[in-house]
């Protein structure tokens, strides 16, 4: 498998990427990112000035972790970050697996930071600099493919707007008990 990143490769993206047999970016992409990240918004002050309360009902100690209706406890905030260094461990790995590298040589760039790809070339995250057309022809050549390569694309949505504004639009509204959701996550994400 072959990436070719033309703009953004970081965070998730790149997790995804290091997989491949080789990746190519343009000199001026956005590549790596490489880190986790959970975050959400607390609330809590906003309740107490509504008067309003947040109740409650759990099984566990650390069931509500992450309530944006108060601060983590000193024993939530050190499961999260057990959580996050975990996850961490996880994607340093995998990036050092694809990519053929040390463990501890992966680690010790991996502090969120993004690069160029031409950056990124020097510190081994892609293998070439060069755009879509570039990894398409090496990829062909590599794998005896003489001439013009034959490229097929998923077909893509032929939704006209008035398909919008005269079909049932309903599936592109969220409900109203999807918008008061509270999303806590864990993220590989470039920010």
């Amino acid at each position: 498998m072959v990436v070719s990143i033309e703009t953004v490769g970081a965070s998730g993206a790149y997790y995804i990427a290091s997989a491949s047999n080789k990746i190519y970016a343009d000199q001026g992409s956005i590549v790596g990112s490489i880190g986790v990240i959970a975050e959400w918004v607390n609330y809590g002050d906003l309740l107490k000035w509504a008067k309003l309360k947040d109740v409650v009902i759990k099984t566990g100690e650390f069931k509500d972790t992450g309530n944006p209706s108060r601060d983590l406890t000193p024993a939530e905030q050190a499961y999260m970050q057990s959580l996050i260094n975990n996850m961490f461990g996880q994607f340093v790995k995998a990036v050092a697996d694809g990519r053929g590298l040390k463990f501890d040589d992966v680690k010790a760039i991996a502090d969120g930071k993004v690069w160029t790809g031409e950056q990124a070339k020097d510190i081994k995250l892609i293998d070439s600099v060069g755009d879509f057309e570039a990894a398409v022809a090496d990829t062909a050549r590599s794998v005896g493919i003489s001439g013009e390569p034959t490229l097929v694309h998923p077909e893509k949505d032929r939704r006209t707007l008035m398909d919008l504004l005269l079909g049932d639009v309903s599936q592109y509204i969220p409900s109203r008990e999807k918008m008061l959701e509270q999303q806590v996550g864990f993220y590989y994400l470039w920010k």
